[in-house]
């Protein structure tokens, strides 16, 4: 069974950090980096300037999420494991809420792209909906990773080890 575990979380660990390199890290940060340019031509208004920064935001609280996932594979490192979920949860709130602003104002302003008239928000939507996907795998790599044998073993310890420096005997005073 512990060699099934180990096995399924590299496999969880490879699959993550290909789809956060492909999502979050391009899609996103492609997209974010071709709204500042289109500010910055004033085919787009000023407000996509801050939806651009915030998909940034986002993009990177993601890969920044998977980077402290991956220093938690360490049981003594646990908590970056916390850390992690924590970067992927806010990174993906953050990506989706621009997705859904993005989406309502392109609905209202823009039509459709190539010959069959596809609607701006409908490829968008293609593109940056996974990283929600991304997210929950994230989520799901840290807390198995934290829950995991040596994690668990190292909470542990250092809880017998405080306990047993609280319990000790006092020091004596007079010899």
């Amino acid at each position: 069974m512990e060699k099934v575990s180990k096995i399924g979380k590299i496999c969880l660990r490879i699959i993550t950090f290909c789809l956060t390199l492909v999502y979050p890290g391009f899609m996103a940060m492609m997209s974010a980096a071709g709204w500042m340019h289109n500010v910055g031509t004033g085919s787009y208004p000023a407000i996509f300037r801050s939806y651009a920064g915030w998909m940034f935001a986002g993009g990177g609280l993601l890969c920044a999420g998977l980077v402290l996932a991956l220093f938690g594979i360490r049981g003594k490192w646990w908590k970056c494991n916390v850390a992690g979920a924590a970067a992927g949860v806010t990174g993906c709130i953050a990506c989706m809420t621009v997705l859904q602003k993005f989406s309502t104002y392109a609905d209202e302003h823009f039509p459709g792209i190539g010959d069959s008239m596809k609607p701006v928000s409908e490829l968008y939507r293609e593109r940056l909906l996974p990283i929600a996907g991304v997210a929950v795998l994230l989520v799901l790599l840290c807390v198995w990773q934290a829950l995991a044998e040596p994690a668990r073993e190292y909470r542990i310890r250092k809880f017998r080890e405080k306990q047993a420096k609280e319990n000790a005997p006092a020091p004596k005073i007079l010899s």
